[in-house]
Formats: structure tokens, sequence, C-alpha cells
């Protein structure tokens, strides 16, 4: 199920964490450094003199030039403005992390937080049932093991840094 990130936070992530890199400034010791580490295109350079990056919306014949993320998480990663953004307009699980390192850029929504936990609270019930079905002993310290995992999982989702 898509998870869409609000525009108005791409846009403030695009204003505020990513600077526009020229051509001639990216690191040249691979011939990938030069393309899209999403879509492999090669990168051109910026559509024109007076192009503000990204305060101007990009349209058909803009090409793929080059961004670095930047002062969120450590990332650093160079990707293709228009692939940038489609990747964070695409709604799905990752799409507020870097494709390259997974740092969280954005929180993830509260539909994707939300379903998760639903996931966690059905795996909880069904170890529950399993355990009271199973009179292994081995198996019952097995699936506590589990619960305890999946408890935990619940509590990070559950933490306030989610928005």
């Amino acid at each position: 199920m898509p998870n869409p990130i609000p525009a108005f936070q791409i846009q403030n992530f695009l204003s505020r964490h990513t600077v526009q890199i020229p051509i001639f400034s990216l690191p040249n010791e691979s011939p990938h450094d030069q393309q899209c580490p999403i879509c492999h295109t090669f990168y051109t350079g910026p559509p024109s003199s007076h192009y503000v990056h990204p305060d101007f919306p990009l349209s058909a014949h803009i090409r793929e030039y080059a961004v670095q993320i930047k002062n969120v998480n450590g990332c650093k990663h160079i990707f293709g403005r228009r692939c940038l953004e489609k990747h964070l307009k695409a709604g799905l699980p990752w799409s507020h992390a870097c494709p390259v390192c997974r740092r969280e850029w954005l929180p993830a929504s509260n539909q994707g937080r939300r379903e998760m936990l639903r996931g966690v609270e059905g795996a909880l019930e069904g170890l529950g049932r399993l355990e009271g079905m199973s009179r292994d002993e081995e198996v019952r310290r097995e699936v506590e093991g589990v619960e305890r995992g999946l408890r935990r999982v619940r509590e990070g989702l559950e933490r306030n840094r989610w928005i």
C-alpha cells in the first residue's frame, strides 16, 4: 500500500538537503560516478544559468543533473534531480530513505507505521496461539524469543520519533 510523502515535505527536503553539483565537480574515479545510481543516465549540466535549484519545477525538456544530499543523517550520495524527486514521490516503503545507504532522510509516514504495527500485532497473536497449542518446551522457548523480538519492534514503532 502506498505511503506518500506530502508534497510540502518533498519540496522542503529538496530545498534544504540537496545541492546542485556542477558536472566538472563530480568524482571521476569510476565511469559510474558520472551517472545517476537510480536510472544510470549520465548527468548533464544544470538546465540554464537562470535555473534555481530546486525552486523551478522540472519540465520534460530538463535533463538529469546531479544533486548531492547534505546535512541529513550523514548521507552524501549523489543522484539525478529527476530520479531523486521520483523516488521521494513513489510512496514506497523506502521512499523516505536513501536508495544506496538506506539512511532515513524523512520520517516514515503514519500510515506505514500503522500498517507495520498491525502486522506485528497479528504476528504476536498468531505466536500466542501457537505457544498455547505446543507441548514441546523447545518450541515454546523459540516462540517466546520471537515474541520478545516482535515486542521490541512494536516498541520502536510506537516511539514518538515517528510522525
